[in-house]
Protein backbone atom coordinates (compact mmCIF):
# COMPACT_ATOMS: atom_id res chain seq x y z
CA UNK A 1 0.00 0.00 0.00
CA UNK A 2 1.13 3.57 -0.67
CA UNK A 3 1.76 5.96 2.21
CA UNK A 4 -1.28 7.44 3.98
CA UNK A 5 -3.11 10.05 1.94
CA UNK A 6 -1.18 9.47 -1.31
CA UNK A 7 -3.47 7.26 -3.36
CA UNK A 8 -6.65 8.24 -1.50
CA UNK A 9 -6.13 11.95 -2.20
CA UNK A 10 -5.12 11.37 -5.81
CA UNK A 11 -7.98 8.97 -6.53
CA UNK A 12 -10.60 11.14 -4.84
CA UNK A 13 -9.67 14.26 -6.74
CA UNK A 14 -9.28 12.39 -10.06
CA UNK A 15 -12.31 10.10 -9.91
CA UNK A 16 -14.93 11.70 -7.69
CA UNK A 17 -14.71 15.44 -7.96
CA UNK A 18 -16.94 17.02 -10.62
CA UNK A 19 -14.52 19.94 -10.88
CA UNK A 20 -11.75 17.62 -11.95
CA UNK A 21 -13.97 16.05 -14.62
CA UNK A 22 -14.52 19.53 -16.04
CA UNK A 23 -10.81 20.26 -16.05
CA UNK A 24 -11.06 22.77 -13.22
CA UNK A 25 -9.14 21.30 -10.34
CA UNK A 26 -6.15 20.19 -12.40
CA UNK A 27 -5.65 23.81 -13.48
CA UNK A 28 -6.28 25.16 -10.02
CA UNK A 29 -2.76 26.06 -8.97
CA UNK A 30 -0.59 26.61 -12.00
CA UNK A 31 2.48 28.55 -11.01
CA UNK A 32 2.12 30.60 -14.20
CA UNK A 33 -1.55 31.58 -13.93
CA UNK A 34 -2.57 31.76 -10.26
CA UNK A 35 -3.48 35.04 -8.65
CA UNK A 36 -4.39 35.35 -5.01
CA UNK A 37 -6.07 37.51 -2.44
CA UNK A 38 -9.54 38.93 -1.84
CA UNK A 39 -8.97 41.74 -4.34
CA UNK A 40 -9.38 39.16 -7.12
CA UNK A 41 -12.97 38.30 -7.98
CA UNK A 42 -14.69 35.33 -9.53
CA UNK A 43 -16.01 36.22 -12.96
CA UNK A 44 -19.79 36.20 -13.00
CA UNK A 45 -20.09 35.80 -9.23
CA UNK A 46 -23.30 36.95 -7.60
CA UNK A 47 -23.43 38.99 -4.43
CA UNK A 48 -23.88 37.50 -0.97
CA UNK A 49 -27.57 37.07 -0.07
CA UNK A 50 -28.90 39.82 2.18
CA UNK A 51 -28.20 39.09 5.84
CA UNK A 52 -25.51 36.48 5.11
CA UNK A 53 -22.41 36.72 7.29
CA UNK A 54 -19.17 35.93 5.45
CA UNK A 55 -15.95 34.91 7.21
CA UNK A 56 -13.15 37.45 7.31
CA UNK A 57 -11.30 37.80 4.00
CA UNK A 58 -7.92 36.11 3.76
CA UNK A 59 -5.04 38.66 3.99
CA UNK A 60 -3.54 39.52 0.61
CA UNK A 61 -0.20 37.73 0.05
CA UNK A 62 2.92 39.59 -1.03
CA UNK A 63 4.91 36.78 -2.66
CA UNK A 64 4.91 35.55 -6.26
CA UNK A 65 3.17 32.48 -7.74
CA UNK A 66 4.04 28.97 -6.57
CA UNK A 67 6.98 27.39 -8.39
CA UNK A 68 8.81 24.07 -8.52
CA UNK A 69 12.25 22.96 -9.66
CA UNK A 70 12.06 19.17 -9.53
CA UNK A 71 14.09 16.61 -11.47
CA UNK A 72 13.42 12.87 -11.63
CA UNK A 73 15.87 10.11 -12.55
CA UNK A 74 14.66 7.12 -14.52
CA UNK A 75 14.20 5.77 -18.04
CA UNK A 76 14.31 7.80 -21.24
CA UNK A 77 11.26 10.01 -21.53
CA UNK A 78 10.83 10.25 -17.77
CA UNK A 79 14.26 11.46 -16.69
CA UNK A 80 14.89 15.18 -16.39
CA UNK A 81 13.16 18.32 -15.19
CA UNK A 82 9.44 18.33 -14.40
CA UNK A 83 7.65 20.92 -16.54
CA UNK A 84 4.15 22.36 -17.12
CA UNK A 85 3.55 21.84 -13.42
CA UNK A 86 0.64 22.84 -11.21
CA UNK A 87 1.57 23.31 -7.55
CA UNK A 88 -0.90 23.11 -4.66
CA UNK A 89 0.12 23.81 -1.09
CA UNK A 90 -1.57 23.32 2.30
CA UNK A 91 -3.45 20.23 1.10
CA UNK A 92 -5.23 18.29 3.86
CA UNK A 93 -4.79 14.52 3.98
CA UNK A 94 -5.27 11.82 6.59
CA UNK A 95 -1.47 11.64 6.87
CA UNK A 96 -0.96 15.37 7.48
CA UNK A 97 -0.74 18.50 5.36
CA UNK A 98 0.81 18.00 1.92
CA UNK A 99 2.15 19.86 -1.09
CA UNK A 100 1.34 18.41 -4.51
CA UNK A 101 2.97 18.94 -7.89
CA UNK A 102 1.29 17.63 -11.04
CA UNK A 103 3.57 17.92 -14.07
CA UNK A 104 5.22 16.36 -17.11
CA UNK A 105 8.61 14.74 -17.50
CA UNK A 106 10.43 14.94 -20.86
CA UNK A 107 7.83 12.84 -22.71
CA UNK A 108 4.54 14.83 -22.90
CA UNK A 109 2.59 11.56 -22.96
CA UNK A 110 3.72 10.86 -19.38
CA UNK A 111 2.85 12.61 -16.14
CA UNK A 112 4.17 12.64 -12.60
CA UNK A 113 2.05 13.47 -9.55
CA UNK A 114 4.29 14.28 -6.60
CA UNK A 115 3.04 14.46 -3.00
CA UNK A 116 5.38 15.97 -0.41
CA UNK A 117 4.89 16.00 3.35
CA UNK A 118 7.07 16.07 6.42
CA UNK A 119 9.71 13.35 6.02
CA UNK A 120 8.31 11.71 2.88
CA UNK A 121 7.72 12.10 -0.85
CA UNK A 122 5.55 9.93 -3.08
CA UNK A 123 5.43 9.96 -6.88
CA UNK A 124 2.67 8.62 -9.11
CA UNK A 125 4.09 8.05 -12.61
CA UNK A 126 1.43 7.36 -15.25
CA UNK A 127 0.29 7.49 -18.86
CA UNK A 128 -2.88 7.06 -20.87
CA UNK A 129 -6.52 7.07 -19.76
CA UNK A 130 -9.39 4.63 -19.49
CA UNK A 131 -8.47 1.23 -20.90
CA UNK A 132 -4.96 2.44 -21.81
CA UNK A 133 -4.15 3.82 -18.34
CA UNK A 134 -0.93 2.54 -16.74
CA UNK A 135 0.72 3.59 -13.47
CA UNK A 136 3.67 2.99 -11.16
CA UNK A 137 4.04 4.47 -7.68
CA UNK A 138 7.24 5.30 -5.78
CA UNK A 139 8.14 6.63 -2.34
CA UNK A 140 11.14 8.09 -0.52
CA UNK A 141 12.10 9.80 2.72
CA UNK A 142 14.48 12.56 1.57
CA UNK A 143 12.45 15.66 2.44
CA UNK A 144 13.82 18.60 4.45
CA UNK A 145 12.68 22.11 5.37
CA UNK A 146 9.06 21.11 4.84
CA UNK A 147 6.35 23.64 5.59
CA UNK A 148 3.00 23.00 3.89
CA UNK A 149 2.40 26.74 3.47
CA UNK A 150 5.85 27.69 2.17
CA UNK A 151 7.59 24.76 0.44
CA UNK A 152 10.19 22.01 0.80
CA UNK A 153 13.58 20.67 -0.29
CA UNK A 154 13.64 17.16 -1.80
CA UNK A 155 16.62 14.88 -2.42
CA UNK A 156 15.52 11.28 -2.25
CA UNK A 157 16.05 7.84 -3.75
CA UNK A 158 12.75 6.22 -4.69
CA UNK A 159 11.45 2.73 -3.93
CA UNK A 160 8.49 1.28 -5.80
CA UNK A 161 5.21 0.92 -3.93
CA UNK A 162 3.18 -2.11 -5.03
CA UNK A 163 -0.24 -1.37 -6.56
CA UNK A 164 -2.83 -3.26 -8.56
CA UNK A 165 -2.51 -1.00 -11.59
CA UNK A 166 -1.10 -2.21 -14.90
CA UNK A 167 2.46 -0.97 -15.51
CA UNK A 168 2.50 -1.19 -19.30
CA UNK A 169 5.88 -0.08 -20.64
CA UNK A 170 6.56 2.38 -17.81
CA UNK A 171 10.07 2.12 -16.44
CA UNK A 172 11.33 2.60 -12.88
CA UNK A 173 11.94 6.00 -11.35
CA UNK A 174 15.03 5.91 -9.13
CA UNK A 175 15.22 9.34 -7.48
CA UNK A 176 13.74 12.83 -7.25
CA UNK A 177 15.44 16.06 -6.24
CA UNK A 178 14.82 19.79 -6.18
CA UNK A 179 12.55 22.25 -4.41
CA UNK A 180 8.99 23.57 -4.23
CA UNK A 181 8.15 27.17 -3.28
CA UNK A 182 4.53 27.89 -2.38
CA UNK A 183 4.81 31.60 -3.17
CA UNK A 184 1.54 33.45 -2.63
CA UNK A 185 -0.74 30.45 -2.18
CA UNK A 186 -2.98 30.63 0.87
CA UNK A 187 -5.38 27.99 2.25
CA UNK A 188 -8.51 30.11 2.69
CA UNK A 189 -11.09 29.35 5.37
CA UNK A 190 -14.45 27.68 5.92
CA UNK A 191 -17.39 28.00 8.28
CA UNK A 192 -19.22 25.10 6.60
CA UNK A 193 -21.09 22.83 8.99
CA UNK A 194 -22.15 19.27 8.16
CA UNK A 195 -24.75 17.02 9.71
CA UNK A 196 -26.52 13.76 8.98
CA UNK A 197 -25.75 10.07 8.49
CA UNK A 198 -23.48 8.46 5.89
CA UNK A 199 -22.96 4.75 5.15
CA UNK A 200 -20.03 4.69 7.63
CA UNK A 201 -21.24 7.02 10.38
CA UNK A 202 -22.58 10.44 11.35
CA UNK A 203 -20.80 13.51 10.02
CA UNK A 204 -18.88 15.78 12.36
CA UNK A 205 -19.51 19.51 12.41
CA UNK A 206 -16.85 21.03 10.17
CA UNK A 207 -13.67 20.73 8.09
CA UNK A 208 -10.25 20.97 9.72
CA UNK A 209 -7.76 21.52 8.17
CA UNK A 210 -9.20 22.95 4.97
CA UNK A 211 -8.06 24.33 1.60
CA UNK A 212 -10.38 26.54 -0.49
CA UNK A 213 -9.91 27.72 -4.07
CA UNK A 214 -11.93 29.94 -6.40
CA UNK A 215 -11.59 28.84 -10.02
CA UNK A 216 -12.67 30.60 -13.21
CA UNK A 217 -12.20 28.82 -16.54
CA UNK A 218 -13.98 28.63 -19.88
CA UNK A 219 -16.37 26.23 -18.14
CA UNK A 220 -17.46 28.97 -15.71
CA UNK A 221 -16.80 29.80 -12.08
CA UNK A 222 -16.64 27.43 -9.13
CA UNK A 223 -15.22 26.92 -5.65
CA UNK A 224 -13.41 23.74 -4.62
CA UNK A 225 -12.98 22.88 -0.94
CA UNK A 226 -10.75 20.07 0.31
CA UNK A 227 -10.68 19.17 4.01
CA UNK A 228 -10.84 16.55 6.72
CA UNK A 229 -14.12 15.76 8.44
CA UNK A 230 -15.00 13.28 11.17
CA UNK A 231 -17.24 10.44 10.01
CA UNK A 232 -18.12 8.79 13.29
CA UNK A 233 -14.70 8.62 14.94
CA UNK A 234 -12.72 8.43 11.66
CA UNK A 235 -11.03 11.42 9.98
CA UNK A 236 -12.14 11.32 6.32
CA UNK A 237 -11.04 13.33 3.30
CA UNK A 238 -13.89 15.40 1.84
CA UNK A 239 -14.10 17.27 -1.47
CA UNK A 240 -16.83 19.91 -1.67
CA UNK A 241 -17.59 21.42 -5.08
CA UNK A 242 -19.71 24.57 -5.46
CA UNK A 243 -20.97 26.16 -8.65
CA UNK A 244 -24.04 28.35 -9.13
CA UNK A 245 -27.01 26.20 -8.12
CA UNK A 246 -24.96 23.03 -7.59
CA UNK A 247 -23.40 21.58 -4.44
CA UNK A 248 -21.70 18.20 -4.13
CA UNK A 249 -19.73 16.41 -1.42
CA UNK A 250 -17.42 13.45 -2.05
CA UNK A 251 -16.26 11.51 1.00
CA UNK A 252 -13.29 9.17 0.54
CA UNK A 253 -14.68 5.65 0.73
CA UNK A 254 -18.00 6.90 2.10
CA UNK A 255 -20.16 8.06 -0.77
CA UNK A 256 -21.04 10.94 -3.06
CA UNK A 257 -23.80 13.45 -2.22
CA UNK A 258 -25.36 16.07 -4.50
CA UNK A 259 -28.04 18.74 -4.82
CA UNK A 260 -28.77 20.74 -7.97
CA UNK A 261 -31.90 22.58 -6.80
CA UNK A 262 -32.10 26.33 -7.39
CA UNK A 263 -30.46 28.56 -4.75
CA UNK A 264 -28.65 25.82 -2.82
CA UNK A 265 -25.29 27.43 -3.64
CA UNK A 266 -24.28 31.01 -4.36
CA UNK A 267 -20.89 32.27 -5.49
CA UNK A 268 -19.67 35.42 -3.74
CA UNK A 269 -16.80 37.82 -4.56
CA UNK A 270 -14.56 35.94 -2.11
CA UNK A 271 -15.94 32.39 -2.15
CA UNK A 272 -19.31 30.72 -1.75
CA UNK A 273 -22.39 30.48 0.47
CA UNK A 274 -24.35 27.20 0.69
CA UNK A 275 -27.38 25.86 2.56
CA UNK A 276 -28.79 22.56 1.33
CA UNK A 277 -29.76 18.96 1.90
CA UNK A 278 -27.72 16.59 -0.29
CA UNK A 279 -28.90 13.14 -1.35
CA UNK A 280 -26.51 10.19 -1.61
CA UNK A 281 -25.89 9.14 -5.23
CA UNK A 282 -25.08 5.76 -6.82
CA UNK A 283 -26.79 3.81 -4.06
CA UNK A 284 -26.86 0.02 -4.36
CA UNK A 285 -30.17 -1.47 -5.44
CA UNK A 286 -32.45 -1.93 -2.44
CA UNK A 287 -30.34 0.29 -0.18
CA UNK A 288 -31.65 3.50 1.36
CA UNK A 289 -30.05 6.75 0.20
CA UNK A 290 -28.70 8.87 3.03
CA UNK A 291 -29.31 12.63 3.27
CA UNK A 292 -26.81 15.09 4.73
CA UNK A 293 -27.08 18.84 5.34
CA UNK A 294 -24.37 21.41 4.57
CA UNK A 295 -24.53 25.12 5.37
CA UNK A 296 -22.15 28.04 5.78
CA UNK A 297 -19.51 29.95 3.88
CA UNK A 298 -16.12 29.35 2.28
CA UNK A 299 -13.52 32.04 1.65
CA UNK A 300 -10.92 31.32 -1.00
CA UNK A 301 -7.21 31.58 -0.38
CA UNK A 302 -6.06 31.01 -3.96
CA UNK A 303 -8.09 32.50 -6.80
CA UNK A 304 -7.36 31.22 -10.28
CA UNK A 305 -8.30 32.57 -13.70
CA UNK A 306 -7.36 30.35 -16.64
Amino acid sequence: MAPSGFRSAARLRRALMPALAAGLLVAACSGSSATSGPAATVAGATTVPSGTSMPAATPAPTLGPATQHLTVAGPAGAAGAVSNAQVRCNLPSTGGLQISVLGQPADPNLSVYVFVQSGSVTVRYDSGSGATYVERDFAGAGVTNFEAATGAQIDSPLTEVATGDAHGNLGVLTSISGSVDCGNQMPGSSTLTFSGPTPKGTLGAGLNPVNVECVTTTYGSSVSILGLIQVGSTPTLAVVYVSPGTLSVSLSGDGFFRNTATAVATLTPTGAHVDADLLEQNVAKGAKAHTIHVSGDATCGTMVAS
